[in-house]
């Protein structure tokens, strides 16, 4: 496990802490009506997790690498969560400073997203690139059967975000986010063969 694992983790815990302090402790009371809304979302979430964890196995590698059960555990929880944490208060962030401007809820949705979009690309791009063991496959080095899996990655990668927000900006519902969120880390562990102790780059 690497210094630099550690330290996004960490970010994630004060982030819930200073921004998310309230939504985990105190949720949001809902009506009848708002309830099934949200169950209705989340059960619309949790099918695009799923067809997104589906795609993330056949359009990926494991390198050959042991699979380790423990990491699946210990990651998807750790990592659902924290990530989790970060992802909302950069969503946050984003409908801060719409309200500079307006209150229509268009807006700062779209404020969130864009937030959430632009975080997490940069996350992705710039350190979990490093901390992941090799499992990008090229779509030139794919089977024809799995080409479509590639291509249908990204596509997915923006409703999770869409999916993701809504369900926090309509509902305040931070845990159901990170439940959906943990499906989709152990997912990743299960498809690459990620080990929190073994093959992970050491990169700080």
């Amino acid at each position: 496990m690497t210094v630099a694992l550690v330290i996004y983790w960490a970010i994630g815990v004060i982030c819930a802490i200073f921004f998310l302090g309230e939504e985990l402790l105190q949720p949001k009371s809902r009506s009848k009506e708002d309830s099934w809304r949200r169950n209705l979302l989340f059960f619309f979430s949790l099918l695009i997790v799923l067809a997104n964890t589906y795609i993330y196995y056949n359009a990926t590698s494991n390198g050959g690498r042991p699979l380790d059960l423990v990491s699946i555990v210990v990651f998807s929880i750790l990592n659902g969560a924290c990530e989790t944490f970060i992802f909302l208060a950069v969503f946050k962030l984003g409908e801060a400073l719409m309200k500079n401007f307006t209150d229509k809820s268009p807006y700062l949705f779209m404020s969130g997203v864009l937030m959430f979009m632009v975080f997490s690309g940069a996350i992705h791009g710039l350190f979990w690139i490093n901390a992941l063991p090799p499992h990008v496959v090229s779509i030139s080095d794919l089977p024809p059967d799995k080409v479509i899996f590639k291509q249908l990655f990204f596509p997915f990668q923006i409703a999770l975000v869409l999916v993701w927000s809504a369900m926090y900006f309509f509902f305040r519902d931070v845990w159901s986010v990170v439940a959906l969120h943990t499906i989709v880390d152990a997912g990743v562990v299960y498809s690459i063969h990620y080990s929190l102790f073994t093959n992970a780059k050491s990169f700080l």
